[in-house]
C-alpha cells in the first residue's frame, strides 16, 4: 500500500515542485552523476542522473530517468523484455544520494563545463519534460535506458553529439555485461 502512494505522491512533487520558471544564478553547477552497481534486477548495471546545483536559488535536485513502478504487474518479465514503463522523476539531492550510501553504491559526479545560457536551457528543458508526456518512456535494457537518454538530452542541448561512444567496441554486450551478472545467477 505505502508503495503504490509513494509513486504518485513522488510524481506530483516532481510536476509541481521544480516546474516554475528559475532563473539559475551565474554559479550553478551541473553534473553527470553516474551510481554504483546494486544487488537488486535492476540496479545491477548502475544507473545515471543529471544533477542541478545552484545555492543562491537553493536548489539542489536530480533528474532521474530511471523511476518506475515496482508494483507492475510481471515486473522482471516486462523489465527482460523490454517493455517496462519508466518515467521521469525529480529528487533533492541530499535524498538520492542518502539512498544510494545506504545501499552502499558509488555516486560519482562529472560537473559539465557549460555557459550560463546552456544551463538555463538544459534546466528549462527538464522541467519542460517533467510536466508533459515527453517524461514518459519504455525502457529497452541497451538502446533507452537512463544513461542513453542523459546523453541525448545533454548532446540536444549542445547540439552536438559531444558523448558519444567509443569505436570500434570490439567486445560483445554479453562479454561487457556479464561481470556484473555473474553472482546472480537468475539475472543471467
Amino acid at each position: 500500500m505505502m508503495q503504490k502512494l509513494l509513486i504518485p505522491f513522488i510524481l506530483f512533487v516532481s510536476l509541481f515542485g521544480y516546474g516554475q520558471s528559475i532563473q539559475l544564478s551565474d554559479e550553478a553547477e551541473v553534473s553527470i552523476l553516474t551510481c554504483g552497481t546494486g544487488n537488486e534486477s535492476y540496479s545491477l548495471y548502475g544507473h545515471t542522473g543529471i544533477r542541478i546545483n545552484d545555492e543562491s536559488n537553493a536548489i539542489d535536485i536530480v533528474y532521474n530517468y530511471g523511476t518506475f513502478d515496482f508494483a507492475t504487474e510481471n515486473f522482471i518479465l516486462k523489465f527482460v523484455k523490454g517493455d517496462l514503463q519508466y518515467f521521469m522523476s525529480v529528487s533533492n539531492y541530499t535524498n538520492f544520494e542518502y539512498a544510494y550510501q545506504y545501499e552502499n553504491r558509488s555516486v560519482y559526479q562529472q560537473r559539465i563545463a557549460l555557459s550560463k545560457e546552456k544551463k538555463q536551457e538544459l534546466f528549462n528543458s527538464l522541467n519542460a519534460s517533467l510536466q508533459s508526456e515527453e517524461r514518459f518512456y519504455t525502457y529497452k535494457f541497451i538502446d533507452k535506458n537512463c544513461t542513453n537518454i542523459v546523453v541525448d538530452k545533454i548532446n540536444g542541448i549542445l547540439n552536438d553529439t559531444v558523448i558519444t561512444t567509443k569505436k570500434p567496441v570490439e567486445i560483445t554486450y554479453r562479454e561487457i555485461l556479464f561481470p556484473y551478472s555473474k553472482n546472480h545467477f537468475l539475472s543471467n
